[in-house]
């Protein structure tokens, strides 16, 4: 990966966690009434800051308290300010090219200097103490810089700020000789809990503070471990290997001084960003300052892995394209996906430079999940591609947050479902507050049609949308016996995505016509769902010694699948044009959403019959037959049974358009979806 890419990682990131402490400090002063607003003084306080002291002498306080107005609009300043600046992030998001050449400081420093001004405010009028939010305004210096390099300085500079406030936390306690002193803790909690211990003490938090009093060894045994707690930090002036460990450190110092003392220092925690992020591209190993003489890192071997689901029929593409792309590629999925990747031969055969990672049957997702996550950073994978995003949407958003230099791509399977919301339960809000962080997250689409690739292009701007299809042509085929005619439609038995009345009307017109030889219509599908069970009980009415009606219950294995459509004389796929997806979205085939007969069409060189609705991508329309009527279906289906030289000529012109569907044709658009 580049060092742009990093960087829009991680400022994209900052963006998210910077404002979001911000405005938790606001709320804060908001709920405790000390926005300044709220507060209204009439007096301040000379305190021994030489910043104060110069704001005083501006006349500025003295002037606000004469016109309390102005409290108001420093709040709502406060309030605003910062939206600039968010905006501006958020709009190049999706084009960080453009960031050095239209990029202005101006917004950034005003905010710096706004909130330093109202900080010195806060502290004249009502005595807030500056340590906990001195590293928010030191951050703030990054929105003023649009240069990698600058970017990562800052955050350096606020990690030693952060280290060394551990650290002189430490000496400070060793200087004083209070690690020494037996009774230190309990003093402290004596006079800290002051307001606690005068009542009745009949709470909880009194009872245990009143314990720890009259324990004076347990006292300072706390203090003992908050002294080698803050003393740790003075590895992270040596090395940066063990900055998650600081991180784990912060958190805990964090919830011990908020059960034991009472003070939510609960702002520090924004320190830990620069524990977390790094300038990756010139890091130099276990030394934390950037040497000149050292040579640069070599650049990473590209590894990609791949999650799926259920969608196998749509990994084959992928998989040929990323073995012949990378120099490692895993791919995480279920064990029936696994099992149904290929009808001939097993997955290792097809592709031997692939490792699989399989989810037994049962197996909880998350857990899968989380291996699959845990895989990524201990073998240093450089891509993630998911193949399938329907379910635990939040689970994977967070861990993408937190993700690190790993590019991530998605293939979408329903655009409107993606691109929309619903509030019906708590899953569905849930998915609803996830996705716009997805789609933040992630930049790289891919489709399975060209019309949903720019459809979605065009309701995201900025995002990077390429065609792919499910697999590549598998090469030519001769027909099948001439008798009987089989007709084969691929699919669930489900009467929202496939209107089976068309078809029962356009059969029965067919065995009406005593001259055409005997058709077998093959259902390709699960007919044992309660859904199936109307739509066999009308086939079976109307079959006949010259109409033959198959059908399989349970689920169909990719082997016995491919088996029927390679012996199929026409594929007919009579879809609903619209249909609502799982989430009640309502979607449209071929602009929206795609069905699976793409990935039959490419298995074969068989003809398809399909509703002349449906939008086909021109490379597949001379595979393609539309119909509107049954009567036109069956009008099609008689010309292709009574000549069968021209139904011979039709294969080849079908293979000859496929020949197009080649590894090597959608190199181009995989090396767009999988470039930084």
């Amino acid at each position: 990966m580049t060092t742009r890419t990093y960087y829009t990682r991680d400022r994209n990131l900052l963006v998210v966690i910077y404002f979001l402490f911000y405005y938790a400090v606001l709320l804060g002063f908001f709920l405790d009434d000390r926005l300044l607003s709220q507060y209204h003084p009439i007096f301040f306080n000379f305190n021994r800051d030489l910043t104060e002291l110069a704001l005083i002498a501006t006349g500025i306080p003295r002037y606000m308290i004469a016109h309390p107005a102005w409290f108001t609009i420093a709040d709502i300043l406060a309030f605003l300010l910062p939206l600039p600046l968010i905006f501006r992030e958020a709009r190049q998001t999706g084009h960080p090219e453009t960031r050095p050449a239209n990029f202005s400081p101006w917004p950034g420093l005003l905010f710096v200097c706004y909130l330093a001004f109202y900080l010195l405010l806060a502290d004249i009028f009502w005595q807030v103490h500056h340590e906990p939010f001195i590293l928010l305004l030191v951050l703030a210096l990054v929105w003023t810089t649009g240069r990698p390099d600058r970017f990562y300085l800052i955050l350096k500079g606020c990690r030693y700020y952060f280290l060394y406030i551990f650290v002189s936390a430490a000496i400070w306690k060793l200087a004083r000789g209070a690690v020494f002193n037996s009774e230190e803790m309990s003093r402290i909690l004596l006079l800290h809990h002051t307001d606690l211990l005068t009542g009745d003490c009949t709470s909880l938090a009194c009872r245990f503070c009143s314990w720890l009093i009259a324990h004076s060894t347990i006292a300072q045994s706390l203090y003992l471990a908050a002294f080698v707690l803050e003393a740790i930090f003075v590895m992270g002036f040596f090395t940066r290997r063990r900055d998650r460990l600081l991180i784990a450190l912060t958190i805990l110092f964090v919830l011990a001084d908020l059960l034991v003392m009472r003070i939510p220092y609960w702002t520090i925690l924004l320190g830990t960003i620069p524990l977390w992020m790094r300038d990756r591209a010139g890091d130099h190993g276990d030394d934390p300052l950037r040497l000149p003489n050292r040579p640069h890192p070599q650049p990473r071997k590209k590894k990609i892995a791949l999650y799926e689901t259920t969608h196998h029929e749509n990994l084959p593409a992928l998989l040929d394209l990323s073995q012949a792309h990378f120099g490692q590629v895993t791919v995480f999925l279920k064990e029936l996906s696994y099992l149904n990747l290929t009808g001939d031969g097993s997955p290792e055969q097809r592709w031997p430079r692939i490792e699989f990672y399989i989810q037994p049957t049962g197996s909880p997702n998350r857990r899968f999940i989380r291996q699959l996550f845990r895989h990524i950073r201990r073998h240093g994978y450089t891509h993630l591609h998911l193949c399938t995003l329907d379910n635990n949407l939040l689970f994977f958003a967070l861990r993408l947050a937190f993700i690190g230099p790993v590019h991530v791509s998605l293939t979408i399977h329903e655009v409107n479902e993606f691109l929309s919301g619903n509030f019906g339960s708590l899953r569905s809000w849930t998915e609803t507050f996830s996705k716009p962080i997805l789609r933040r997250l992630i930049r790289h689409f891919h489709f399975f049609l060209p019309a949903m690739a720019r459809e979605f292009s065009r309701r995201q701007p900025g995002a990077t949308t390429v065609f792919i299809p499910s697999r590549f042509y598998s090469g030519h085929h001769p027909a099948p016996p001439a008798q009987p005619f089989r007709i084969v439609i691929p699919g669930s038995l489900d009467p929202n995505r496939r209107n089976y009345a068309d078809v029962t009307k356009t059969v029965a017109l067919l065995r009406a016509s005593p001259s055409l030889p005997p058709i077998e219509l093959v259902l390709l599908g699960d007919s044992g769902t309660d859904a199936a069970i109307g739509i066999i009980t009308t086939f079976e009415s109307i079959t006949s010694n010259r109409l033959a009606i198959r059908s399989f219950k349970g689920y169909v294995p990719e082997r016995t699948y491919e088996q029927e459509l390679a012996g199929a004389h026409l594929i007919w796929s009579p879809l609903n044009i619209h249909k609502k997806s799982s989430r009640n979205s309502t979607e449209t085939y071929g602009l929206t959403t795609a069905s699976g007969l793409t990935s039959d069409l490419l298995l074969y060189n068989t003809p398809a019959l399909v509703p002349a609705d449906l939008i086909i991508p021109e490379l597949f329309q001379p595979a393609t037959y539309p119909y509107r009527s049954p009567e036109e279906a069956c009008a099609i289906i008689r010309r292709l049974v009574e000549d069968p030289i021209a139904y011979t000529a039709l294969r080849g012109t079908i293979h000859h358009a496929f020949s197009f569907f080649t590894k090597e044709n959608f190199s181009p658009a995989f090396a767009e979806l999988t470039r930084p």
